[in-house]
């Protein structure tokens, strides 16, 4: 316990190090958020173009859990994992501190969006405040799980942030977070249903419909999917890592 308190405290610290950071991680998803309904409310309802304009966020959430776990990367380049076999901390402890720390990191920044988008600049998406950030939360165990697998994957922390910024760009292209994926041609929507991107706003769609209607427990379903995404990732993880031990 006493080990995993040391990586989570010293994983954050490492994460706001350079204060723009906090920029990074709170100040640009609200100035995306912004922009995008600023933009997509000229010519569309508000409701539609917030519900696009958190689709932009949630792109940027993906790569910004990668650049928080690539911090794991540096470690391996700097020698600290060399150092960590050698003392008496477990390897899991490790892992744990560092997944709880950007998992506070991550939940911090759905918070800060939630509170912009229902309180300070009021968007009537139809969505409650508790529902937003509700499945926000679910999408920031799967942006975790993402992150990790990324890393895993990857020699360096610079190949991990080139890769999740491919992959990010493609399942938000595909999944419906820039546009709805009814805009697709049929063959492209098949394919939506394998990207994180496509249930959370099918969820955030679903849950327009209110708490009093189906809508609710459909956006539930959606939600389950998306938290399954997130453990998928995970436990792939733990493959890939196990393989390279092997």
């Amino acid at each position: 316990m006493r080990a995993f308190s040391v990586y989570f405290k010293n994983f954050l610290t490492r994460s706001f190090k350079n204060p723009l950071a906090y920029l990074l991680h709170f100040g640009l998803p609200i100035a995306g958020f912004s922009l995008m309904f600023l933009l997509v409310s000229a010519g569309e309802s508000p409701a539609f173009a917030g519900t696009q304009a958190i689709g932009l966020v949630i792109f940027f959430m993906m790569i910004q859990a990668v650049i928080v776990l690539s911090l794991t990367l540096r470690d391996r380049e700097e020698g600290v994992l060399g150092r960590l076999k050698v003392s008496p901390a477990p390897d899991l402890a490790y892992a744990l501190g560092n997944g709880a720390a950007a998992l506070v990191v991550l939940a911090v920044q759905s918070s800060i969006l939630a509170v912009f988008i229902s309180f300070i600049f009021p968007v009537k998406i139809g969505i409650s405040f508790g529902a937003l950030l509700g499945s926000l939360a679910v999408y920031d165990v799967c942006c975790l799980g993402f992150g990790f697998l990324i890393c895993s994957l990857s020699e360096s922390s610079s190949g991990a942030l080139m890769g999740a910024n491919i992959v990010a760009m493609v399942s938000s292209l595909l999944g419906g977070a820039f546009f709805p994926v009814d805009f697709m041609s049929q063959n492209l929507r098949r394919f939506s249903f394998l990207f994180p991107q496509h249930w959370l706003m099918r969820a955030l769609s679903q849950l327009k419909a209110g708490p009093q209607n189906a809508g609710a427990s459909e956006a539930a379903l959606s939600l389950l999917v998306l938290g399954l995404m997130g453990l998928f990732f995970l436990a792939l993880r733990a493959l890939v890592v196990r393989t390279r031990r092997a």
